[in-house]
């Protein structure tokens, strides 16, 4: 069964285009919902649709176990390449293990020829339907929510394992459990490049790179991934492109949209690969310095800029979180200067009644300026008393001055 993307309508099989808006039809993925798979898994409802196929909620028939189903595309099961690929994919994935990563249960083809994994199935929403929830994330949830992903990062990554196509979408926010608390998991661990696992041995290479295709979402893909050689010489993938991915969803969380939001492939090739976007303390003023800074080098053109490890992006985050202040309270060091003094001019209403011996009978003071020293006093004298008002009249007596009020006639 097939049916039109434009408008949804569905035809047989050997139907190819729609006789309404002219569209090509593709293979109905929703055909298989209902339908007993391989004799074991009864397939209960479509999950999703990528670039590696389509992924099922399903029961094990005789255990009653609940599972994810993730099955090759047709057009794609006479493609070596991607048979190779997705082999891999389930190679890997079984021998990784994480409690934040989706466990691979097994790799199976079954009698008709459709090339399927058998996955863990966890209960929840993805980060990208979290994040249309919530409009943004404040620095710290962020920090809490992708901490369980660097650590499956880290894991992989120590075993080769690139990831290479980090984004919200992979990212699985599980329901809480009974301790109260959602569980994260990282999808699709397995479209990757690996250097020392899954069967290297046999083709000696490892490089799963096609001519003209790139593995990734374009709106995540390192520059690196665009085809960019870094500054080290070597072309190919390792795990800092998934720092820089990394870098481009804590950015998008925090700030509530994309770092690069091109229309077209050409224009998101271009901003990934020379546009820096406006640092998130600039955009929020909830977000430290460091913190930004911290984000802004995880993003960095050259992977050799970049943080090596997704533990040390961590650390960082977490120093920036606990040392220091909001965005808003920070100042540039150029900026820093002793605090305003006081500038207010203190008359002799303020002041207590000045003698001839007494420095601190200034009529105009600047309260930020120490006193003068005693031989200055005198030589100051004249010009205090000269600034007293007419009202007041100076009677010089021995050791002191005293003011005397003039006598009025009454009126």
């Amino acid at each position: 069964m097939k049916f039109c993307p434009a408008c949804s309508n569905k035809y047989d099989d050997n139907v190819s285009f729609c006789p309404n808006d002219g569209e090509v039809l593709e293979e109905d993925p929703h055909s298989l919902v209902g339908s007993v798979l391989d004799g074991q898994y009864q397939i209960e409802a479509l999950l999703g649709r990528g670039g590696m196929g389509a992924v099922y909620r399903a029961r094990h028939i005789l255990l009653g176990d609940r599972v994810a189903i993730k099955m090759l595309p047709p057009e794609m099961r006479s493609n070596t390449e991607w048979l190779r690929r997705f082999q891999r994919e389930g190679q890997a994935a079984r021998r990784f293990r994480h409690p934040n990563a989706v466990t691979v249960y097994d790799l199976r083809t079954s009698s008709d020829g459709t090339i399927y994994l058998v996955m863990e199935y966890v209960e929840g929403t993805t980060l990208d339907v979290e994040l249309e929830r919530r409009g943004r994330f404040s620095p710290a949830d962020a920090l809490t929510t992708l901490k369980p992903v660097m650590s499956v990062l880290n894991a992989a990554h120590a075993m080769g394992v690139v990831h290479r196509d980090l984004k919200p979408e992979n990212i699985m926010i599980g329901k809480a459990g009974t301790g109260g608390d959602s569980v994260v998991k990282l999808l699709d661990l397995g479209i990757a490049k690996l250097r020392e696992v899954a069967g290297a041995e046999k083709t000696g290479s490892t490089n799963l790179t096609v001519a003209g295709q790139m593995l990734g979402t374009p709106y995540y893909m390192s520059p690196e991934q665009w085809g960019e050689l870094p500054a080290d010489g070597h072309s190919e993938i390792d795990g800092r492109a998934d720092i820089y991915g990394l870098g481009v969803v804590l950015y998008e969380i925090v700030a509530g949209r994309r770092p690069f939001s091109g229309m077209t492939m050409l224009e998101l090739r271009k901003q990934h690969v020379s546009e820096t976007p406006k640092p998130l303390h600039e955009l929020s003023s909830d977000v430290p310095v460091e913190f930004s800074l911290a984000i802004q080098r995880a993003m960095a053109k050259d992977r050799g800029q970049r943080q090596a490890t997704a533990g040390e992006l961590e650390k960082e985050l977490e120093v920036a979180l606990a040392g220091a202040g909001p965005a808003s309270a920070a100042i540039p060091a150029t900026m820093v200067g002793p605090p305003p003094r006081d500038n207010r001019f203190v008359t002799v209403a303020d002041r207590p009644t000045p003698t001839v011996d007494d420095g601190r009978g200034k009529t105009i003071l600047d309260a930020g300026v120490e006193t003068p020293p005693a031989a200055s006093v005198r030589r100051r004298q004249f010009q205090q008393w000269s600034c007293l008002p007419r009202s007041w009249r100076l009677v010089k007596r021995p050791g002191r001055a005293r003011r005397r009020p003039e006598s009025r006639q009454p009126s």
